[in-house]
């Protein structure tokens, strides 16, 4: 989730409702009664409204298990918003509540990634596992040329502890050019990039899984965001034989649509998926165009246990609508749920410690509403899926869901 994004966009601040199902433990500061606790750290009151539906998602898995073994499970929810804003600081002291609270075995968050970044070392020193719904910085489980810090330098402890089920978001380029390239066949795609450095590595995938299908990037430029005239680049593109244009931005690189002929495809990643104001500055000419979206939207769904879930939802909170990541927050505290019963297993059924809980995350291999998951070293999803978007009659609409691993499957 590009939290750069989401920051512009104007809303006011969200207070966190009282929960609608019977038996849940409300947000605050106070622990809750329980032998085990799952806990999440969620930016509730703030500009990132989505965060209240996922922390339903989460209350939700913890109430269809209320004890694993003879233990009583319990879910604590605590909010990192200040000031409307997800705060590092606020998280970082959340998470230290987490860690002296040794019924603590795990936690759902963050929610953004720059609140991580604070946030994993303070887990680590606990051997408390994180499980992210959201976070797609690259810096957090891969080092990189625009990363100002290695991931290992935010493990002190030596174990990785933090895990995520969305893909970092270079591998959104990798997942458009697969889908371009085995469904569209488009081979020849330019690239108009908006987000610099940022943009740079989401380039790189697509350009080399591109590549992998025998097609090519035949030109790229840098623009500014407030740029507004891509007519040359276009001619240029044109005259390359350019299929399709790729569009790193925000909403506002839409315009390029308005400018674009009918015969070349219009590209773009999660700054413009399910954007109204990407179609508006398409001008009427926002048909067909196809964007990324770390998140799997499960309404679509047909298999039995995700239209379970859905129906689920809507029952325990019928006045909710279901937002992105809702259902990957529900996978993330199955999957400590999971772990944490197979840990009291092997613990001879008694309360296991954390790092016997890590490690079984560490380990799991679980089947989830919106994937399958297992993890590798540095704690990203092994064969992680994503959905794509397309505009039809006006308005973005859920398309399919793609495969986002970082290299083809055989």
């Amino acid at each position: 989730m590009r939290q750069s994004v989401l920051a512009l966009v104007a809303m006011q601040v969200l207070i966190c409702t009282a929960c609608q199902s019977g038996g849940a433990t409300p947000v605050g500061s106070a622990s809750p009664a329980g032998d085990i606790i799952i806990a999440s750290d969620l930016p509730i009151s703030s500009i990132y409204g989505d965060a209240t539906e996922l922390e339903r998602a989460i209350r939700l898995a913890v109430a269809q298990h209320p004890a694993i073994g003879r233990f009583k499970l319990a879910y604590w929810s605590l909010n990192d918003a200040v000031a409307a804003n997800a705060s590092p600081e606020k998280g970082v002291q959340n998470v230290s509540q987490m860690i002296d609270d040794p019924r603590v075995l795990g936690m759902v968050g963050s929610y953004t990634s720059y609140v991580a970044v604070d946030e994993i070392p303070i887990a680590n020193q606990g051997y408390l596992a994180m499980i992210s719904p959201s976070n797609t910085g690259v810096c957090l489980t891969l080092s990189g040329p625009n990363c100002n810090y290695l991931p290992d330098s935010l493990r002190p402890n030596g174990q990785n502890n933090y895990f995520r089920l969305p893909p970092p978001d270079p591998v959104q380029g990798t997942a458009m050019a697969r889908y371009i390239a085995e469904n569209r066949a488009v081979k020849r795609v330019a690239v108009i990039n908006e987000w610099g450095s940022d943009g740079d590595d989401i380039i790189g995938p697509f350009a080399a899984e591109l590549n992998r299908h025998g097609g090519s990037v035949v030109l790229r430029k840098d623009f500014d965001s407030s740029a507004a005239d891509f007519t040359g680049f276009l001619a240029d593109a044109h005259a390359k034989g350019a299929q399709a244009i790729y569009a790193l931005g925000g909403p506002e690189v839409c315009a390029a649509r308005a400018q674009m002929t009918d015969d070349a495809m219009f590209l773009g990643t999660d700054g413009i998926s399910t954007q109204p104001d990407c179609i508006s500055q398409a001008v009427r000419r926002g048909e067909s165009m196809l964007a990324t979206k770390p998140d799997v939207d499960i309404t679509y769904s047909t298999d039995s246990a995700a239209i379970k879930a859905v129906t689920s939802f809507h029952k325990a909170y019928p006045h909710s609508e279901i937002t992105d990541y809702t259902f990957a927050a529900y996978d993330c505290a199955q999957i400590l749920i999971a772990a944490i019963q197979r840990a009291v297993e092997l613990n001879g059924g008694g309360i296991p410690n954390r790092r016997q809980v890590l490690d079984q995350v560490a380990q799991i291999h679980y089947t989830g509403v919106t994937g399958t998951y297992s993890f590798d070293k540095y704690g990203d999803a092994v064969s992680p899926l994503m959905s794509i978007y397309q505009v039809v009659n006006g308005q973005w609409k859920y398309l399919s869901k793609i495969d986002a691993t970082a290299t083809e499957s055989s």
